[in-house]
């Protein structure tokens, strides 16, 4: 394998050219992606509507779902997305790997990674908490607002802190492979790894403005779409000819479509660290050469 050759170009970009080259890579692998995003968010969307499904359908409490279901796909949407950044790493190599091998891998993760985002990452918290506000709304108390304004938001919060300061976890797990730990000092365990490419001089203000950029592109990006499938709604009398009012499904299906493109969008902006601050296109380079050299040796 030639790893100087990649389905994207080594060099460096600006954050707008980023999100210009993702827009790229969803149309170029629009297929594979939308169905590892359904498989890898289909279960938070069973567990999520299971939790606060109900406000959807509760004339009083209704505001309430857009909020609440706003905070659970932020919280969700990292470990959600695993399926695709596993597709988009080997892409970058293969060209088009195969769904089901992606599947197999990602499957076979272990426990730490599903700790790190479920537990360190607040993913489990946050549903224990609107398990605890959906009873508190069902009973009618007044301790509702604490949980809706309060407690949610500050766990979200939390949860997203992490992934701000240390955003590639996914992918130096996922793709890089690193070992959790060693005692020898010459290998790259994860903890090692983490370090060198988040905590370098001068990385957390860019990762701040990354995530910034991107919670704000994001959001714009889901709203727009809401507003889209609203509109086309009214277009098409969908909503006249049914008992049911769908703007929540349109809500659920706008954060996640959003929350898609923003994978696309952090695993370039992966790559695009490792380019300035490893020099990796000539890491592949010289990866490629030495492995032709061998090859011609043997």
């Amino acid at each position: 394998m030639d790893f100087s050759k990649t389905f994207i170009s080594i060099r460096t970009r600006s954050v707008l050219q980023i999100y210009d080259l993702a827009i790229l890579v969803c149309v170029e692998y629009f297929k594979p992606l939308v169905g590892l995003l359904a498989i890898g968010a289909f279960p938070f969307v069973l567990l999520d509507c299971w939790l606060i499904g109900w406000l959807a359908t509760d004339y009083q409490n209704f505001r309430y779902f857009y909020w609440v279901m706003f905070l659970l796909v932020v919280s969700q949407a990292q470990i959600a997305t695993t399926f695709m950044t596993h597709y988009l790493g080997q892409a970058m190599f293969f060209g088009r790997p195969k769904i089901s091998t992606t599947i197999k891998d990602v499957l076979r993760i272990g426990f730490y990674f599903h700790w790190l985002h479920g537990g360190v990452r607040m993913v489990i918290p946050v549903l224990i908490c609107c398990f605890f506000l959906s009873q508190s709304m069902e009973l009618g108390s007044e301790g509702q607002y604490v949980y809706l304004f309060l407690f949610l938001p500050a766990l979200v919060l939390l949860g997203l802190a992490f992934r701000v300061f240390r955003p590639f976890v996914s992918e130096i797990l996922l793709l890089e492979k690193t070992p959790l730990r060693s005692n020898d000092e010459n290998v790259v365990c994860f903890n090692r790894r983490s370090k060198s490419l988040h905590f370098r001089r001068g990385a957390g203000d860019g990762f701040i403005g990354q995530s910034l950029a991107s919670f704000l592109f994001g959001l714009f990006l889901g709203l727009a779409i809401d507003s889209g499938l609203l509109q086309l709604d009214k277009i098409l009398n969908i909503q006249a000819n049914s008992e049911w009012s769908y703007a929540s499904w349109y809500w659920l299906i706008a954060l996640w479509l959003s929350v898609g493109f923003l994978c696309v969008a952090r695993f370039l902006f992966y790559i695009d660290t490792r380019i300035r601050q490893e020099g990796w296109g000539v890491e592949l380079r010289m990866r490629s050469e030495s492995r032709r050299i061998n090859e011609m040796v043997i």
